[in-house]
């Protein structure tokens, strides 16, 4: 027996309306999903259109062609809002569609079900969406189950709410972490989501920064994301995507945050413009301030396998990263941080920069024992137009000095007149002392984001990271910046040759 469909759509514009809903995600949240308005003066306490920006449209691209997404972002730029939609686009066009909401507590969880969120949006879409398709037509969608936790319907979709504590586990199509920086189980959260991931579905981190934690999982995941360490796609949304943020709204911002804290850290964690705000440290218990060192950072991406393979005798060895190619005519410098070598201990570190201006040119990190990071040191400095290298003297850094002594490369003098740099206290602070002077007036260039995120985590009080955190590239940039004020220890060299 066929179905009667004249109550449910009624003209063909709206059968062709459905279908290009079907086919379009972006389509379907730009013509007929409403959100709650809280931040307009015009609109607030009203629902109004989904009108999408054109960073929103470029989030959704982002998620359909990626299973692992994590997205780092400025508060009140619609992004739960957003994936909430595709969310319900899901359930309608996509069934049978699980989808798993999680936030830090039970009732932010519960929040993001109910009426004024994702219950709302569906309520006020045209009947004619609210269908499921059969094998005979088309057929009205019922809501099956409708609790706090709960949301179904009878296509077989449906969406549940957890706080990030749950201990449920669950194969979804989708899973959304919403504030996940503010969750204290995001590691044990991720193990109970592996199904999903593991049976082909997605999964969406999404967070302001939390200044309290600046080495949360969250934000290690999307430090590692934005590096190329994982298999997440990352994407960061700052303050001034939303149309109606003005300079002016973003000075009174500024201003408020002084007048109250004393610092930026309010505006960095809320209304940050770059990344590198967002995931900067409270600035009180720090050696270097944030804005000193955003002031100094420029990010930049390495230069492609594809430009690096045509070049003549261009070092491919494990761990470089160099994002400027040596000029001529132009002194470089390094500086190198050694570690033991083995699967447990720290990285060793070589930065390399142009002498003249401070600015990081190339980086060198991984687990080097000291003969092997040697011979890599060499190489690059060879490339880096017979580069001086400052290594630091320590435990391991004699038995980097002794390597170094047998390979032609320049070695440069400490504090102590003695070849390499003494990492005793007194040598500690004169090393953090100058890279200060250079930060705070600007005059070195930090290019890559694992220095500028190890140099902002270095603590006042003992010029180290934290318990737990790596600072072997930040003392290896501070080598490099103060290699270029140190005399060569060492006669004149002979061209190394690369094999």
């Amino acid at each position: 027996m066929a179905l009667d469909y004249a109550n449910i759509i009624k003209t063909p514009d709206e059968v062709i309306e459905r279908e290009l809903c079907a086919r379009d995600v972006n389509y379907f949240i730009r013509n007929f999903v409403q959100i709650y308005s809280t931040t307009s003066e015009q609109d607030a306490g009203t629902w109004i259109n989904f009108d999408l920006w054109a960073e929103q449209i470029e989030v959704i691209e982002t998620i359909e062609n990626n299973q692992k997404i994590i997205i780092l972002k400025a508060r009140q730029v619609g992004l739960t809002w957003l994936c909430l939609s595709y969310a319900l686009w899901l359930m309608i066009f996509r069934p049978i569609a699980t989808i798993l909401v999680y936030s830090a507590r039970d009732t932010e969880a519960i929040y993001l079900l109910s009426d004024d969120r994702l219950r709302g949006m569906y309520d006020r879409l045209p009947d004619y969406l609210k269908t499921q398709r059969l094998e005979n037509g088309i057929a009205p969608l019922e809501v099956i189950d409708d609790d706090k936790h709960l949301f179904s319907l009878s296509n077989g979709s449906n969406i549940r709410a957890f706080p990030t504590s749950a201990g449920d586990s669950y194969t979804a199509t989708l899973a959304i972490v919403d504030e996940a920086d503010a969750s204290k189980d995001l590691n044990k959260l991720l193990q109970r989501v592996k199904p999903t991931i593991d049976a082909g579905g997605k999964l969406i981190l999404l967070s302001r920064s939390y200044k309290e934690n600046p080495e949360s999982a969250f934000k290690k995941i999307y430090r590692a994301a934005k590096n190329k360490l994982n298999d997440y796609a990352h994407i960061f949304l700052p303050w001034y995507v939303v149309p109606t943020r003005t300079d002016a709204w973003y000075e009174a911002e500024k201003r408020d945050s002084i007048a109250t804290v004393g610092t930026l850290d309010n505006v960095w964690e809320s209304y940050p413009a770059t990344d590198a705000e967002a995931l900067a440290p409270k600035e009180a218990d720090k050696r270097f301030p944030a804005a000193w060192l955003l002031k100094c950072y420029n990010d930049t991406q390495p230069l492609p396998d594809e430009i690096t393979q045509e070049i003549a005798n261009y070092p491919s060895i494990p761990g470089l990263k160099v994002f400027e190619l040596p000029k001529p005519n132009t002194e470089y410098v390094a500086g190198a941080d050694p570690a033991e070598g083995n699967p447990n201990s720290d990285d060793s570190d070589c930065v390399i920069v142009e002498k003249q201006s401070g600015r990081e040119v190339a980086v060198l990190s991984g687990k080097f024992e000291p003969k092997v990071f040697a011979g890599y040191i060499a190489m690059v400095c060879v490339f880096f137009n017979n580069a001086s290298v400052l290594p630091e003297r320590n435990n391991h850094g004699h038995a980097l000095i002794l390597a170094l002594q047998s390979l032609p490369v320049r070695l440069l003098s400490g504090h102590d007149d003695k070849t390499g740099w003494l990492s005793n206290q007194k040598g500690k602070i004169l090393l953090y002392d100058f890279a200060a002077d250079l930060l705070r007036t600007g005059d070195c260039k930090i290019s890559d984001f694992t220095t500028y995120t190890q140099l902002a985590s270095i603590e006042s009080s003992t010029l180290l990271a934290p318990e737990g955190l790596k600072d072997d590239r930040a003392d290896a940039f501070c080598l490099a910046q103060r290699a270029a004020t140190q005399p060569v220890s060492t006669a004149e060299v002979q061209p190394f040759r690369l094999m």
